[in-house]
């Protein structure tokens, strides 16, 4: 990839908001369950109670817990809507004193909730809110692992009783940490959620760009970007641009050059790209292309040149692209790595369709 200026060549500093950032959808509920997507997570659990009397015995309740939390790729707060279904209770327990409290493991992480903590009186049927902010302060460069966890108890509200809360913990970390924009801003993200960058070649903004990075996953040795071989960011700028320098500029041992007789304004456009830990290689080693679109058939085409054949077990590709869509991909690039908050060391996914 490539700027218009090339001052900033990999094109994926994390102060550059991008454009086209994509916002990822929130995770949705099903019965006893946790679900998660980027900035989101769901829970709908159905939680049982016991309290012995000394001398009635032993009664039980059930409860409808239905949790959602939404996080920002821009602050350590976060908060949580909770929604409390009384479902049954026997005997004392058909007036419940219901208890529930939130906490929160790891880092600096703290959870604070608007549920009163002497408990709240409810009836089989009834339903109640609850709130819950959590926040997290990591300090400049760290990255924390932070796990929300809850206690709930529904108690006979009209006689003491024994008898043990229900506990249960998110099944996977928050994580939250301060090393985007310099160390400077603080993001919440479901790290286990895979960040996916998707780029279409239908869209004259990216063509080619897209069209190159498609080929790399099909025809590269690495297949780099899929699922099975996902490409991990760099965030060391001098790193980046070393890396472009190696594939497509000064230190490639084979120069690259633009040929604008075939691509007016031809620039290279690098795969695996140079801010990933897999870029960065020699371009005397890597596969060359040029992706045109053929208005006969109205689709992609893929050029090569006769003295340079692709043998498919090259470890890169540079190609011939535009250079307003190899900018305008690394535009796009800038704006995933914002949007979905990914930060150095993190692995992502490439999805180059041909729709």
């Amino acid at each position: 990839m490539s700027t218009l200026d090339d001052t900033d060549e990999a094109h994926d500093d994390d102060s550059d908001p991008g454009t086209d950032g994509e916002t990822p959808a929130s995770c949705s509920v099903t019965l006893n369950s946790y679900n998660y997507s980027r900035f989101s997570y769901c829970y709908n659990l159905t939680v049982t109670t016991t309290f012995t009397d000394a001398k009635d015995g032993v009664f039980v309740s059930h409860s409808l817990i239905n949790g959602r939390g939404t996080l920002h790729r821009d602050s350590g707060f976060w908060q949580e809507e909770d929604l409390i279904m009384l479902v049954d209770g026997e005997g004392p327990l058909a007036t419940s004193n219901v208890l529930f409290n939130a906490g929160c493991s790891g880092g600096s992480c703290v959870a604070l909730s608007n549920w009163p903590t002497t408990g709240a009186p409810m009836v089989p049927g009834e339903s109640l809110t609850a709130d819950i902010t959590f926040s997290a302060a990591p300090a400049a460069g760290e990255s924390n692992n932070l796990s929300p966890s809850y206690t709930y108890s529904a108690r006979p509200a009209t006689k003491p009783a024994t008898g043990t809360p229900a506990t249960w913990s998110a099944t996977r970390p928050v994580r939250c940490d301060k090393t985007m924009v310099k160390n400077t801003s603080i993001g919440c993200v479901i790290a286990s959620h895979v960040p996916v960058l998707s780029i279409s070649a239908m869209d004259n903004r990216y063509g080619a760009a897209a069209v190159t990075y498609l080929y790399g996953e099909i025809y590269l040795a690495g297949k780099f970007g899929t699922p099975e071989s996902k490409l991990t960011r760099i965030d060391d700028a001098a790193k980046k641009k070393k890396n472009r320098r190696q594939t497509c500029e000064d230190l490639a041992s084979v120069k690259f050059e633009p040929r604008d007789d075939i691509v007016p304004t031809d620039s290279c456009d690098e795969y695996p790209f140079a801010g990933t830990t897999q870029g960065g290689t020699d371009g005397a080693l890597c596969a060359e292309i040029v992706p045109l679109w053929h208005t006969d058939d109205k689709s992609w085409h893929i050029h090569t040149f006769a003295n340079h054949p692709n043998t498919g077990k090259e470890p890169c590709v540079r190609s011939h692209v535009p250079l307003l869509q190899n900018t305008t991909a690394g535009s796009k690039y800038a704006g995933f790595i914002n949007s979905w908050h990914v930060i150095g060391g993190e692995d992502f996914v490439v999805h180059p369709t041909l729709t």
